[in-house]
């Protein structure tokens, strides 16, 4: 966690805290962007019958009142508890420790005692968020639970919750993380606790367009902890938010190491079938993977889980990947086959992207003697060129433009050496038959082409030859190679773009 930039005072939560000897009179929120957006009605649960339509009245000693139902009386903290219920606020702010708060809730875990608490520290704004983003990582479920306890029961509201989140100059500055406190929200479950956080932190993020990762990675994580029908309600109806965030996210100290932008594939991936929405967040995000290992990770999973809804994404009626998709999917398979540190699952994902391409050329070989070949056939033929040739431009531009040739050559010859099982009769130029070799004399293979041709590694790899070789139909053969040279053409066009 970075550490705090205005170097001011401790918090005035303490003292006010100390001065407060009466219980907390019910507040009129304050009125944001936020809470214009988003309603605080809340879901029924054990602390009322329904959602009731305005703030509940929650304080030290009171009950929780439910305002357009009958009250649901709630266990009244006893002198003894609302005391140190109030020094463990003063003692956590001035010490600028929040496991004074996590002991506290520990030691009362009834929702309603633990709503009264939540219900008077969010009285104090900015502090009380920059004091949960302090929070240690096991204190965060608790922290989490509390935080939902309080806002079903009405003691927190969306303008509370809002109102807690630092704008710059205002409790938080650009490069100071929110990243904790997005982990507590995220761990509520709560969609409307999570939607209001991350449209408030993208407001503060946008108002004048600043630079700054740290907030996007609150953002995104975040928005992982929304149920799969809840995100793609998000990214539905704010097609530019998810825009702003990764290019913000993609930071060499900050977003560039942290897991926020492989979370956030992960539940996009959670959606089921692929919506337009998660593949272009999908799409989007491959600029911004980098090296990261976990980001990388993500993408190949959701890759893995909707490749038929990508590749027809990224198709035109012909079957074709257009410019835009070749140039995009090229620098995917760049970060996933052919770019290092390894990350977890990248051998399964090789071993996803050689059955895949087995499959498409088994389902040709069902018409090598049609003549013409069905519609559905060239349409295949030509997406699997289209893919071989995505993946020879990934190749390409490891070896070229991101001058990674030792990483490229591994990857290549890994990938070559998986496709013994699942295309048996194919052969490399000079080597003889696929299946009779060893990784060595793959990678041998690989290591001299380049040698040879270093300006020209298309001509000195041509693993597409693995695949439109074993293509029985000529005509199918056509259509395939005529596929996967517009598909590498296409990825230079993209890719300039």
């Amino acid at each position: 966690m970075s550490p705090r930039i205005d170097r001011r005072a401790p918090s005035k939560l303490g003292s006010s805290l100390q001065k407060d000897a009466e219980p907390a009179q019910a507040r009129t929120p304050t009125a944001t962007t936020s809470s214009v957006k988003y309603q605080t009605q809340r879901n029924a649960d054990a602390f009322q019958g329904a959602a009731p339509r305005g703030r509940a009245q929650v304080a030290f000693g009171n009950t929780v009142a439910a305002l357009n139902t009958n009250a649901v009386s709630a266990p009244a903290l006893t002198p003894e508890q609302q005391a140190s219920a109030e020094q463990a606020q003063v003692d956590a702010t001035n010490r600028q420790d929040p496991s004074y708060l996590t002991n506290w809730l520990k030691a009362h875990p009834d929702p309603a005692q633990q709503a009264a608490f939540m219900d008077r520290f969010f009285q104090y704004g900015p502090e009380a968020g920059q004091l949960l983003d302090k929070a240690s990582e096991e204190d965060l479920p608790v922290l989490s639970a509390a935080l939902d306890a309080a806002y079903r029961s009405g003691a927190v509201t969306l303008d509370e919750l809002t109102a807690a989140v630092g704008s710059h100059g205002a409790g938080s500055w650009s490069g100071e993380t929110h990243e904790t406190l997005a982990k507590i929200i995220a761990g509520t479950g709560n969609p409307e606790l999570i939607t209001a956080y991350a449209q408030r932190e993208l407001e503060i993020m946008t108002a004048s367009n600043p630079a700054d990762p740290a907030r996007a990675v609150a953002i995104a994580t975040a928005l992982a902890g929304l149920p799969p029908d809840k995100l793609q309600e998000f990214l539905k109806n704010n097609p530019d938010a998810l825009g702003h965030v990764l290019k913000n996210i993609n930071d060499p100290i900050i977003g560039g190491g942290t897991e926020a932008l492989g979370k956030l594939l992960d539940a996009a991936s959670a959606i089921q079938p692929a919506t337009p929405e998660s593949i272009k967040l999908f799409m989007d995000s491959i600029g911004h993977l980098g090296d990261n290992p976990e980001s990388r990770a993500a993408a190949a999973r959701f890759f893995t889980q909707h490749a038929d809804a990508i590749l027809a994404a990224a198709s035109d009626a012909s079957g074709s990947i257009g410019s835009a998709g070749a140039g995009k999917l090229s620098e995917f398979f760049t970060r996933t086959l052919f770019t290092e540190p390894s990350f977890e699952g990248q051998e399964a994902f090789h071993s996803f992207i050689t059955s895949k391409l087995g499959d498409m050329q088994a389902q040709l070989e069902a018409e090598a003697h049609a003549n013409p070949p069905s519609q559905d056939a060239q349409r295949l033929a030509r997406s699997m060129g289209s893919l071989v040739g995505a993946i020879e431009g990934g190749f390409l531009l490891s070896v070229e433009e991101l001058n990674k040739r030792n990483e490229a050559v591994e990857g290549m010859a890994g990938l070559i050496f998986k496709l013994k099982d699942l295309l048996p009769t194919s052969s490399i130029p000079g080597l003889g038959q696929l299946q009779n070799l060893t990784i060595d004399q793959i990678q041998n293979w690989v290591t001299e082409a380049l040698k040879k041709k270093p300006d020209d590694p298309q001509d000195a790899i041509p693993f597409h030859q693995l695949f439109g070789e074993s293509i029985s139909n000529p005509a199918l053969r056509s259509v395939y190679d005529s596929a996967r040279l517009t598909s590498l053409e296409n990825r230079e066009l993209g890719l300039n773009n």
